[in-house]
């Protein structure tokens, strides 16, 4: 073997290995910087997604106090509401005491009078009872109505669920 072709080999050898040393050079450098530009995409993508979770806390926080002032307005107006009803019933207690409590006006004796004047008495005993129940009836109604309004205001403005109609129960 001359020393020309152990030179050409030795040459051709080491272009070989030069080339697939440089080939694997640039392969760890394309790899070293698509990872880096994956890593660049996901991390826009999450700070994306934090900002976006972020501004939906913001907003279901915002709308969470929203409700539960507008609770609170309906709950004080119910009570204003509730205190009216229970002074009419307190004035119509009052009204009823005050008759049973006057001088018969007709004269003794006369039983259809006095049947007339027990029945009088019934009659107001039961509508102050009644107006009593009514009130009693009424001011949990409002209770009732008031929170069905107040969680459909929540389930749609902080849980954003949709509604299928656009008639809320505090409309009715």
């Amino acid at each position: 073997m001359s020393v020309r072709l152990v030179l050409t080999l030795t040459l051709t050898l080491a272009a070989a290995l030069g080339m697939g040393a440089y080939r694997n050079h640039l392969v760890a450098r394309g790899d070293a910087q698509g990872a880096a530009r994956v890593q660049a995409a996901w991390n826009k993508q999450e700070a994306e997604r934090s900002a976006a979770t972020a501004r939906d806390n913001a907003t279901k926080f915002r709308n969470a106090e929203r409700v539960t002032h507008e609770n609170a307005q309906r709950e004080a107006a119910r009570q204003a509401r509730d205190a009216a009803a229970a002074a009419a019933v307190r004035s119509l207690r009052a009204e009823i005491d005050r008759l049973r409590k006057r001088p018969d006006p007709y004269p003794a004796g006369d039983a259809g009078l006095a049947a007339c004047a027990r029945e009088a008495t019934t009659g107001r005993e039961l509508f102050g009872e009644s107006a009593e129940a009514y009130s009693e009836l009424a001011a949990e109604a409002d209770g009732f109505r008031d929170q069905v309004a107040g969680l459909q205001d929540f389930a749609r403005t902080v849980c954003r669920v949709p509604t299928h109609s656009t008639k809320a129960i505090h409309d009715f």
